[in-house]
């Protein structure tokens, strides 16, 4: 450390670095008398360095969640459980030879909209190969 003060800090960083301290480990330090403001230097001393076990991190741990792999036939994904997509799904499983006007049906008792269920119903059929000339 020296007793010298400085101006601006950046002097104050210069003459710690030309004193031989890495620029990392100068600290600032303010001394302020009356109005006048003025900077010194002071080595900080090194962190311990890091294990091989420990990793440093600034951010918050993420969740691991677990990937669920989608089946997937004939180009078409089978929707996540749970949502409205799979509800209309899961009727059709139950109901395999329901037709589109059957589907629209039931779409007002299940609370699902009726366009939707048209665009689930079809992706239904390509999924398990059906076609109008195999129906």
């Amino acid at each position: 450390m020296t007793d010298k003060t400085y101006t601006k800090r950046e002097n104050a960083r210069r003459a710690g670095v030309a004193a031989g301290v890495p620029a990392e480990l100068v600290e600032i330090t303010v001394h302020k008398s009356g109005d006048e403001v003025r900077f010194g230097w002071k080595a900080m001393e090194a962190p311990a360095p890091a294990t091989a076990d420990a990793v440093l991190t600034t951010s918050k741990p993420k969740k691991a969640a677990p990937k669920l792999e989608r089946v997937e036939q004939n180009g078409v994904k089978r929707p996540k459980d749970g949502g409205l997509c799979a509800a209309v799904w899961a009727w059709l499983d139950a109901h395999p030879e329901a037709t589109i006007k059957d589907a629209k049906a039931a779409a007002p008792e299940n609370g699902w909209n009726a366009n939707n269920v048209a665009c689930e119903f079809y992706a239904w059929r390509k999924f398990n190969g059906l076609s109008r000339a195999t129906a």
